[in-house]
């Protein structure tokens, strides 16, 4: 396959991701593309994050127009991403305007939102190893891995338990990094060599060292993850996100960072942390909000233990509105989120939700309220008022 080929190929299956309209066997080959490499992965960020701008906003992409822009772009090698985007916005303008078709022929009963498939709540991740190997563990998954001399990891069906052999706990000479990725519909958790106790929600990334040696412990993550710090004054624990930086010494907090997400937010349950975007710094009290928002950080109080109860399978929401709950929702369940009236994303609604089996108690019980209503058309959630 050459490569405009194959980029309008991968263009393609992007636009078909933000649509909804992914088969699993298209599933499968757009994961391989993306983690072939860090430049696709962060390619196909940019191209998902602006064409889901676009149709969040209620603009009507003309797919006819945007195959005219992506002929006449072709030949222009410094025209790439614009390129990447114009073949995506072809598909998806198709996608979302057949998709509107059939919804407005056809009423789809509720019972249709239990059809969703990938809605249960799952305990499934993929690590990667230092040489690179990958291991794909699920609920049925159990085996114990050698990830570096004196160094495993025990695999369960919930999470991963690292462990260090008594006498080879002197610095090694090289450190090694797992790499710990949990995709849409699924969660995890995680013990790490120290004994720091970690969470991961859908579509999260944790890079961590096997074993922490030196005189910081540092983690990077992308996603949301929640901490439960051991203790070791003498070794600060560092999580880093997209130039923030939150240092602690003990403590249980929770950091929401999404890279198509616009802002980066820390809570604090217990303990005290320092958060820094490397201009300002700040040191957060429990029940305290951080959000980094461009150049700014942000204070708020808040319910600290109700931000971090997803660790338990329930999700909180206070005057939120309805677009990052169905943004929630969309990760945790592993759907797509269209808004038929864009309007209807500024509806606000506290309610507490468990992961029910299914996403119909869920969508349900934000019916009742009377504001919107939901249609189901594959993957995708249509959102009407």
């Amino acid at each position: 396959m050459d490569q405009l080929t194959e980029r309008y190929k991968i263009a393609r299956l992007i636009a078909r991701k933000v649509s909804g309209t992914l088969t699993g066997e298209e599933v499968a080959a757009l994961e391989e593309w993306i983690e072939a490499s860090e430049e696709h992965r962060e390619e196909m960020i940019r191209i998902e994050k602006r064409l889901k701008e676009d149709v969040r906003r209620g603009r009507e992409l003309d797919a006819e127009a945007e195959w005219k822009v992506f002929q006449q772009r072709l030949p222009r090698k410094s025209s790439i991403r614009w390129w990447w985007y114009s073949a995506a916005a072809v598909v998806v303008g198709a996608c979302v305007v057949v998709g509107a078709l059939q919804l407005r022929d056809t009423k789809v009963p509720m019972q249709l939102v239990q059809s969703v498939e990938n809605n249960i709540k799952e305990y499934k991740a993929r690590l990667i190893l230092d040489d690179g190997r990958a291991v794909n563990i699920t609920d049925t998954t159990s085996q114990i891995i050698a990830v570096s001399e004196g160094a495993s990891v025990t695999t369960s069906g919930s999470g991963l338990k690292y462990e260090m052999k008594k006498d080879s706990l002197a610095s090694p000479a090289r450190v090694k990094y797992n790499t710990l990725i949990v995709p849409r519909g699924g969660e995890y958790e995680l013990l790490l060599s120290d004994g720091t106790r970690v969470w991961m929600n859908s579509e999260s990334k944790l890079v961590y060292p096997v074993h922490f040696s030196g005189d910081f412990r540092e983690v990077q993550m992308e996603g949301e993850v929640c901490f439960k710090v051991a203790k070791n004054e003498r070794q600060p624990f560092i999580v880093k996100t997209q130039g923030i930086s939150v240092e602690v010494l003990g403590t249980f907090f929770n950091v929401e960072a999404y890279p198509t997400d616009e802002v980066i937010t820390t809570t604090l349950v217990e303990g005290r942390v320092n958060v820094s975007n490397g201009k300002q710094e700040y040191v957060m009290s429990p029940n305290q909000q951080v959000i980094a928002d461009g150049g700014q950080l942000v204070v708020r109080e808040v319910d600290a233990a109700e931000v971090v109860r997803w660790i338990e399978g329930v999700c909180y929401f206070s005057e939120t509105s309805l677009e990052d709950i169905m943004d929630k929702l969309a990760r945790w369940y592993d759907v797509e989120i269209f808004f038929a009236n864009a309007s209807a994303k500024e509806a606000h609604f506290s309610l507490e939700i468990e992961r029910y089996d299914n996403i119909a108690a869920v969508l349900s019980k934000i019916e009742k309220n009377g504001r919107v209503k939901f249609k189901i058309n594959g993957q995708t959630v249509i959102v009407e008022e």
